[in-house]
């Protein structure tokens, strides 16, 4: 869904003065496909373990590092949306502006995403490394 949410937000984001209607359209896009992507799989699990000839009628799946991951997901989210507060604040709107303002944001941007990926990889090293 990425590419067609890719061209919504631009179209949004050419016919407003704000860019509200495009993050708007973000925020709802990752959550639907953080809904469907992580609730339909456990959905049809469990139907399958509890109504399938084969399945046992007991579907678990363990929560591994999942909270590690939500924490630095929603810290990261805080530190995103302050951001895009301050640049409304001082440049007038979220997008655009001065080139300077813009590269700062996409630099700390793209480092907070490498953050995110390469802790959320390294914590679940932790769990593969074989004891020494």
């Amino acid at each position: 869904t990425s590419l067609p949410d890719t061209f919504a937000s631009r179209i949004a984001t050419l016919h407003s003065d704000r860019a509200d209607e495009a993050i708007g359209n973000i925020n709802g896009s990752n959550a639907v496909n953080v809904f469907l992507g992580l609730g339909l799989p456990w959905v049809l699990g469990s139907v399958y373990h509890n109504y399938f000839p084969g399945g046992n009628g007991i579907y678990i799946v363990p929560a591994g590092h999942i909270s590690f991951a939500v924490i630095m997901f929603a810290v990261l989210d805080v530190m995103c949306v302050v951001i895009l507060l301050v640049r409304r604040k001082m440049l007038g709107g979220e997008l655009g502006g001065p080139a300077w303002a813009a590269r700062i944001t996409m630099v700390f941007l793209v480092l907070a995403w490498l953050a995110f990926v390469v802790l959320a990889i390294v914590n679940e090293q932790e769990d593969l490394m074989p004891a020494r």
